[in-house]
């Protein structure tokens, strides 16, 4: 009777094309779903792979070759450091793949075909220094990075007014390991991305295997503008304004909060970035003016959306003291506004009276629902001045009415607890003049 012999299954004797395949499936898969990445605190989130499987490239010296050299052409993966700036402010939105942020992870992995690093000029290490910052992305995961990078913001420090522009430092260094792999095609396809999303970064230097023609017309693209057309720009700011008017009225607080966040902060790229000296030289001072405008406005409409929350929440809550603070400080920004668009611009806009109205409206606002009771009399000066300024608002006229009484509740107030102070010093006095009395009365007796 024979006996079954199982015959012992070899991997590496199935054709190189079938391997290929289980390497694509095993170690090229990775799931669509993004998860939170935990080490950040920026708007970074996770690639995960769909198998865990990369101990397949432990089982032996030739399967690891195989499968690292596919992987690596097939991912495609890319190393981005970023020095001398955190990254809390370097992306618009949330939502933005990465495979990893862990800087141990990032430095030994050597597969790359490709290394992009951001600086600040000039960067040197101070008394507080900023660690490098390091991401491993996939290529097919590059155009959303791209697009949802944010590279003026993470100058607004370097640029203090709209005089001084500095732009980011970038450079692209393609892996001369994989030189061969470097058709024309393929390099192409990995500076796509860059090419047709990055902007207003003339410093880019590409090195490596790279066709020079290439890396000329990329540099080329990256260097233009991102703003061009002063209407187009203030269109673009105008057009957030506007649907967060609309989400406003419709009771979408949040939404319309973001619909402003996101204009103010296009506002502040373009007016810190390379553009803003071509856009000040085409749009001229009405340009300049409107700008400004655009800057009063918005950082108004933030004051209002954080007072919405103070008025529901409690008295003398967290959130009330947070939201006010940061509502001041919006409006100090109004204050603001004028001297310095005319001082770094050449603005001429000055706030009109209404607008006036409406910024001091909402300073008495913000510190009658702190409950400051020693503002109170700065609230009064303010909500009058904003009635003077806007009589026929009768957002200010209700409000004045709310201030005068708080103010009063508070006046009231306070001669309560006044009275009773001398009561109880007039009742101590009259006390011991009684036992002062019994005692001389004791005495005659």
């Amino acid at each position: 009777m024979t006996t079954f012999q199982p015959i012992p299954f070899r991997f590496l004797d199935l054709p190189a094309e079938i391997r290929n395949n289980i390497y694509d499936l095993l170690l090229c898969s990775w799931n669509d779903e993004l998860e939170v990445e935990p080490s950040s605190v920026s708007k970074l989130s996770r690639r995960c792979p769909s198998y865990p499987a990369s101990a397949l490239l432990r089982t032996n010296k030739q399967i690891h070759n195989e499968a690292f050299d596919y992987t690596t052409k097939r991912n495609q993966f890319i190393r981005i450091t970023c020095q001398g700036f955190g990254i809390r402010d370097l992306f618009l939105d949330d939502g933005v793949p990465v495979i990893t942020t862990d800087v141990q992870k990032v430095g030994r992995f050597n597969g790359y075909v490709m290394h992009m690093t951001l600086s600040k000029p000039f960067f040197t290490p101070g008394p507080i220094a900023v660690s490098d910052f390091e991401m491993m992305v996939l290529r097919a995961d590059l155009p959303t990075l791209c697009e949802k990078l944010d590279v003026e913001s993470v100058m607004t420090d370097a640029n203090a007014t709209t005089s001084e522009h500095i732009s980011i430092n970038a450079s692209i260094t393609f892996n001369y390991a994989y030189a061969r792999f470097f058709t024309p095609k393929i390099q192409g396809h990995l500076l796509q991305p860059i090419a047709t999303l990055l902007r207003g970064m003339p410093h880019l230097r590409i090195t490596g295997p790279i066709d020079a023609t290439l890396a000329k017309i990329v540099i080329d693209e990256v260097a233009k503008p991102r703003w061009t057309d002063p209407e187009a720009t203030l269109g673009e700011i105008h057009t957030g304004v506007d649907v967060g008017k609309r989400q406003w009225q419709q009771k979408n607080y949040y939404t319309a909060s973001e619909s402003w966040n996101y204009a103010m902060r296009t506002l502040e790229r373009m007016r810190h970035s390379s553009s803003w000296l071509g856009l000040q030289k085409s749009g001229g001072v009405d340009f300049v003016n409107e700008t400004a405008d655009l800057y009063f406005t918005l950082n108004l409409l933030s004051a209002a959306f954080l007072q919405v929350d103070m008025a529901s929440a409690e008295p003398d809550s967290a959130l009330v003291r947070r939201n006010g603070s940061v509502s001041m400080y919006h409006l100090r920004k109004c204050e603001l506004a004028s001297a310095r668009f005319a001082q770094h611009a050449g603005a001429t806009w000055l706030p009109s009276n209404q607008q006036q109205g409406k910024m001091m409206y909402r300073q008495a606002k913000c510190l009658r629902l702190m409950r400051d009771s020693a503002s109170r009399v700065k609230a009064v000066s303010l909500i009058e001045q904003a009635a003077t300024l806007a009589p026929n608002d009768m957002a200010i006229r209700d409000e004045k009415d709310a201030v005068l009484a708080w103010n009063a509740d508070i006046e009231e107030s306070l001669r309560a607890v006044e009275e009773q102070q001398m009561a109880s010093e007039t009742g101590v006095s009259s006390s011991v003049w009684s036992y002062l009395w019994n005692a001389v009365s004791e005495l005659a007796s």
